[in-house]
């Protein structure tokens, strides 16, 4: 599917074949795409998994945002298993759900954000009902809990992610496995940055930053440009490549517009893991802004860390935990714009210290992120699950009522 966390699955599935029988649950895909799985792992739509629940040992529940997972909420609140929080927060999946444009349900909203936080969950759901809300209340009342409290085992990407977790675990064992580096596709396995950009038609010797995945308002694209602005004035042949699909619309067209920048920068779209690679293998840097976070783990960056990419990244939530020798980072609180052109500055006309950065980014990613090791923890979570007896609250229908029918 068109996800970076269907992406996550699919690499990380081979791995927990080679020793355990794995059956995976997707929706058929939407916009004429086809939902690709690795060979050999058997692909079943989500309308049969109730019938078959009672048939594993452990079963995974990958949680994020992207409506895509609706259907894996609320199977993992009907059959409990092991929740895995890509991000902690889950309250923009569950507004989707039912206050989107498929469903209106203010009162089951209501109920759902009172039963979780209580009367400053009352008083949150009064103002989502007059219309007194910004957004950023999504991120402050992650509404995760529950999913939490109905689970056998939870898995997150981060110590921080755990500890905010555990707040709401009431006794479910939480474990951290570090989100996988990932691997290319084998077509451009090994290709070069020169190579890269040949395919892709892109200058050989200019100074190419990227920033990659669904263009969001999180993502900082003003500071992002602003940066870039910054670096055209020492580095006027550099490129900055927007690799991902536009989820803010005209306004990016606007702000390259406003700064002038409509030739130095690139908006690809949605683009293929294939075609996904080729532009990261092509960039010199790539630029990774999150605030506010919603405590999810990046995907693009632990990806630009295993092709030896120099990131800049927010000192916030998993980057956080990242050492400071592998990336370079920016404090939220401070100039964004002014910290990240400066590292930008700095990788442009230092290339023997980009280069040391790149070769500890990679290493980083070849033993902490490798996608065996974390396939490895799956497995023991997986055994450790299957001798651990129902919870106690164990539901036997969706949280939200609606049919396991995407």
């Amino acid at each position: 599917m068109a996800s970076g966390i269907a992406d996550y699955s699919a690499e990380l599935l081979p791995f927990v074949a080679e020793e355990a029988e794995v059956e995976a649950f997707c929706p058929a895909a939407r916009r004429g795409r086809v939902v690709r799985a690795p060979a050999g792992i058997p692909v079943l739509h989500p309308r049969t998994f109730g019938e078959r629940a009672h048939r594993y040992d452990a079963v995974f529940y990958h949680l994020g945002n992207n409506p895509f997972h609706a259907f894996v909420y609320q199977a993992s609140l009907r059959w409990p298993g092991v929740a895995v929080l890509h991000e902690v927060v889950l309250h923009h999946l569950i507004e989707n759900m039912l206050l989107g444009e498929s469903r209106y349900d203010l009162n089951e909203y209501r109920r759902l954000v009172t039963d979780e936080y209580g009367p400053v969950g009352r008083r949150l759901g009064h103002l989502r009902a007059v219309g007194a809300v910004t957004g950023l209340e999504l991120f402050v009342f992650p509404l995760s809990g529950h999913v939490v409290r109905a689970s056998r085992a939870v898995i997150v990407h981060t110590s921080a992610a755990r500890e905010q977790v555990e707040i709401a675990a009431h006794g479910v064992p939480v474990t951290v496995i570090p989100h996988h580096a990932g691997l290319a596709p084998p077509e451009v396995a090994g290709m070069s940055r020169e190579e890269a950009r040949a395919r892709l038609g892109l200058p050989p010797g200019a100074f190419l930053v990227g920033q990659f995945g669904f263009i969001t308002k999180p993502k900082q694209p003003a500071a992002v440009l602003d940066a870039f602005q910054r670096l055209l004035e020492r580095r006027p042949d550099a490129l900055l490549l927007m690799v991902g699909e536009n989820q803010v619309g005209v306004g990016v067209q606007e702000m390259l517009r406003r700064r002038g920048l409509q030739e130095r920068v690139r908006i690809t779209g949605y683009v293929d893991r294939t075609r996904f690679h080729l532009f990261l293998k092509a960039v010199d840097a790539v630029v990774n802004l999150r605030y506010p976070s919603a405590g999810e783990a990046s995907g693009t960056f632990t990806r630009a860390l295993a092709e030896g990419r120099a990131a800049i990244v927010n000192n916030l939530g998993p980057f956080a935990e990242v050492p400071s020798d592998i990336c370079l980072k920016v404090e939220v609180d401070g100039d964004q714009v002014e910290q990240v052109a400066r590292h930008l500055v700095r990788l442009a006309g230092d290339r023997a210290f980009a280069s040391r950065l790149e070769a500890r980014a990679q290493a980083y990613a070849q033993t902490a992120l490798d996608p065996r090791r974390c396939a490895e923890m799956y497995l023991e979570v997986a055994r450790t699950t299957a001798q651990r007896p129902l919870p106690a609250a164990a539901g036997s229908r969706s949280r939200l009522g609606l049919p396991i029918n995407p």
